[in-house]
């Protein structure tokens, strides 16, 4: 019974992604976002353990312009590398 349990705790929490917050708010600086709210959207345990992040954007306002592009953005990780997945447009 405890092996049955030991091994089932093993698969379970194997491989998540070693990266986190700090590499993926590097990576959003990188993209010219700096990093308002990160958050985790998705966390996929296992043998590829990935995890994907909402980032906001805090973008500086322009008098009289109307927002607009991307204010937010996902940044996947996947072990120990983040990158950019794709930007969000703003109200979406």
């Amino acid at each position: 019974m405890l092996r049955v349990l030991v091994i089932l705790c093993v698969v379970f929490f194997a491989n998540q992604a070693l990266a986190g917050v700090p590499e993926a708010r590097e990576v959003a600086r990188l993209n010219n976002c700096p990093p308002k709210k990160i958050e985790v959207l998705q966390n996929y345990p296992g043998a590829s353990g990935r995890t994907l992040y909402r980032v906001s954007c805090a973008l500086p306002k322009a008098v009289g312009e109307q927002p607009g592009g991307a204010d937010t953005i996902l940044i996947e990780c996947q072990q120990s590398l983040c990158a950019l997945k794709r930007p969000i447009e703003a109200g979406k």
